[in-house]
Formats: structure tokens, sequence, C-alpha cells
């Protein structure tokens, strides 16, 4: 059976819940605290917690689950860099000026310091503890395969400077580390005779002018703000009220898959380095690797002419190919490469894995920034959530579908 066999009126009956999506998300975006959704801000909590009154709704276990998150890991990352930096200047002065073994130890600092700034300490910032929503709706028979709706609660945290300044700071901080370690390598070698040229005294002074590069990264740690969020509603409000809106249709509807276990997943800490994405996979391992899992990942859903997917492996690809055609659904050859959902966590975990989204090849106007706002919730998204809803449906039942 295909998921539009399911009803007479199924198309009036998806669009009511898609209209339940968009409404929900303008609700809450009216009413809530849309700047608080950030990793473990009070908007998040408020959205999970109607959320959570829905999906107590529609499924028949509804469950909290606790995880820890390091969500000051990125202000952690670039502090470290920081010092290290600063270490190393004065280090690389003193031994100008006092000894050369001083070098030494500022070798040592500035490779610390390249550590810091590809984030490998950033693990060393507090685990704070955050909560994931798993609902589940049991099939009708012995369940042998699940299907899971899952988005993210948490939005992007507020940046005081554009991406492209980020991305600009970030590299003159990569180069500041880079030049201090050849700075240091090149001094080294001068100093035990292995490297001799014209200006090596001229070389030295340097490190007189290389702590300007110091500043960059202490300038990044300053850019996040951790206490407040965009207002996220393409990233990721409306995905998460879309996998809520698939599940009302089979509760509405009374539906019920003959052997496929379906879900909804709302995860926290996304802006943390997929935390609780990454917990899921970790708490739930024993559940998920029981059964055949299958995951649609509902994320940055606005716009139905760019609706796409993107899928990790054969299996994954040929489902959506299989349940767009069903649905009746265009989805266009978009591959987001500059976004970074969840996706591959769950790949990484052996989960057969999609995305859906609208996000189009190209970084669109509001990504990650205020605009980001209620003005996309308009009746172009409200197709885009059809679409959407459609294809998760038909995917759904193509997984309960028994092998001919």
């Amino acid at each position: 059976m295909q998921a539009n066999e399911t009803f007479e009126r199924y198309d009036g009956k998806v669009r009511e819940c898609c209209n339940y999506a968009v409404r929900s998300s303008k609700s809450f975006y009216d009413n809530g605290e849309p700047d608080k959704r950030q990793p473990g801000g009070r908007g998040e909590l408020m959205l999970r917690e109607q959320l959570t009154k829905d999906l107590q709704e529609f499924c028949d276990e509804v469950d909290e689950v606790n995880f820890y998150a390091k969500q000051k890991a990125y202000i952690t990352s670039n502090l470290l860099t920081f010092i290290f930096l600063i270490a190393t200047a004065a280090l690389a002065i003193l031994a100008l000026l006092i000894n050369k073994y001083f070098l030494l130890a500022a070798l040592v600092t500035a490779l610390l310091s390249l550590l810091a700034v590809f984030g490998i300490f950033g693990g060393t910032s507090k685990s704070v503890e955050d909560v994931n929503i798993f609902a589940r709706r049991k099939p009708v028979g012995e369940t042998t395969s699940r299907v899971i709706f899952e988005a993210n609660l948490d939005a992007p945290y507020k940046r005081n400077i554009s991406r492209g300044a980020a991305a600009f700071l970030k590299f003159l901080a990569i180069l500041g580390v880079a030049l201090y370690i050849a700075y240091v390598v090149v001094m080294l070698l001068v100093d035990y005779g292995t490297l001799n040229f014209a200006y090596e005294r001229e070389f030295s002074y340097l490190a007189y002018v290389l702590p300007i590069f110091v500043i960059f990264p202490l300038i990044l740690s300053r850019t996040v703000s951790i206490g407040s969020s965009f207002p996220g509603v393409a990233d990721n409000l409306l995905g998460a009220y879309t996998a809520c809106g698939a599940m009302r249709y089979m509760a509405e509807q009374d539906l019920r898959l003959e052997n496929t276990e379906l879900c909804v997943l709302l995860t926290s800490s996304k802006e943390a380095k997929h935390a609780g994405a990454k917990a899921f996979v970790k708490d739930f391992k024993a559940d998920l690797d029981a059964l055949d899992t299958t995951v649609l990942c509902f994320d940055s859903i606005y716009d139905a002419d760019s609706l796409n997917a993107v899928t990790k492996g054969r299996k994954a690809s040929k489902l959506i190919e299989e349940a767009a055609a069903n649905a009746g659904v265009m989805l266009t050859d978009h591959n987001p490469k500059y976004h970074k959902g969840s996706l591959k966590v769950y790949s990484k975990a052996g989960l057969s894995a999609a995305q859906i989204s609208s996000l189009p090849d190209e970084v669109p106007f509001f990504y990650r920034s205020e605009a980001d706002n209620d003005e996309l919730l308009n009746p172009n998204a409200v197709h885009a959530v059809e679409g959407a809803i459609k294809v998760a449906l038909e995917a759904a039942y193509a997984v309960d579908a028994p092998a001919e």
C-alpha cells in the first residue's frame, strides 16, 4: 500500500497537517522566545514542551532522554588558541632577549595552538545537560523495521559578525598559528647551525611583529553569544513541526504501519557539534542495531521550488526516489554542501538516512542570520512542508511494504 491510498481525502488531510506545522511555527514565533532557542535556552525548552504535548497525542510512547553537550566548545577552542599564541609570542621574544632555549618552549605552545585552532581542545569545555525527545507509534503486528522522522529543536547561536567576516577571522587565526610555527622552526634551525641565510638577524625581529595575529582568536571567541540565538524559523523550527505534522496525519486517521515502528526524534544541541544526534545513536545503539532503521531528517524546509533530498547509500537513495515518485513530488538535484546537518551522524552509525530540505546549492540570504524569521512562513512554505510530509509518508509505507 502507498500512503496516498490510506484515505480518500488524503491530499486535504495532509494539507491540514501542513497548515498545523506552519501555523504552530508562526504561533511559537509570535508568542514564544525565538531568540532564546540556542541549545539549552528558554525558547528551546518552550518549544520542546509544546511539541512533547503534541506528540503525546500522536504517539504511544514519548520519552525525554537526557544527555550532556559541550555547548561552549567553540569559545573554549578560540580562547585556548589565544592563550597558547600569547605564550608563544612571549617565549619567542624571550628567546631574543634572554636565551635561545625559550624557542623550544615556544615550539610546544605553537603546536598546542595549532591543535586548539582546529577545535581539538573544545572537549575541555564544561558539559551541560540537555534533552532529546523520542516518540514511537507502534505497528499493528510484530516490529521488524523502524522509520524515524528527525529534526533539531535548537537554533543557531547568535553571532555579532557575518559568516564571511567570521571565516576571514578564522583564516587570520590559522595564518597566525602557521606563521608562528614556521618562525620558531626556522629560528631553531638557525640557532643550531642547520640553516643559514643572509637576513637571519632581520628575520628574528619578526618576533615583535607576529603578535598582531594573537588578537584574532580572541575576537572569534567574543563573536558568539551563548545566551541567545537567531530566530531559526527555517533552521529548524518549521522542520520540527513538519516531523510532528507527518505523525499527526497517522494519528488523526488512526493509521498504523503493519510491521514498521514509526518514530519522531527531536534532538537538541545540533549547534554543539550535533551532540543530541550523537547521544541518540550511542544511547540507543542496541535498539537501533536490532531493527532495520531508516532516518529521514527534516532540515530547513521553506521553499517547494528547491525541495531536495540528500541521501547516504544506495538503499536510501532508492527509497527516496520511489517515495517521491509515489508522492508526485518533484525533488530538485540541489546539494547544499555548506550545510552541516545531522545526516552524517546517522550514516556513520550505520543507519540508512536521508535529509529533506529546501536549501539550494548556494547559501540563501537568510542562512544563519536574523533574516531567518517569520517572513519565511508564507504559502510557499506550506507547499514545501506538504511535499516533505508526502515524501516521508511514502517512504515509511515503502519500508513497511513486504518484499516481493
